[in-house]
This record gives structure tokens, C-alpha cells and sequence, in this order.
């Protein structure tokens, strides 16, 4: 996202302002675990 904000000459505000669909918080907590080596 920010290499594409950069080649568009956006401001850091329209990233500061704007709302990112993805990774939602879930699907970056299902990678976060997915990498550690959990044992339950």
C-alpha cells in the first residue's frame, strides 16, 4: 500500500485518514500464530 500511495504522490494523510479492508486484525492473528511453533 505504501509503495502505491508513493507512485501516486499521495500525501501520508490519505494513508493516516483512510480504512484498509485487509489484513483484517483476525487474518493477521491466524498468520501470527500460524508461524510460531505452538504446542497446547
Amino acid at each position: 500500500m505504501l509503495q502505491i500511495a508513493m507512485m501516486g504522490g499521495l500525501p501520508f494523510s490519505a494513508l493516516r485518514d483512510a480504512t484498509f479492508a485487509h489484513p483484517t486484525l483476525a487474518e493477521s492473528l491466524n498468520n501470527l500464530f500460524q508461524t510460531q511453533n505452538l504446542t497446547i
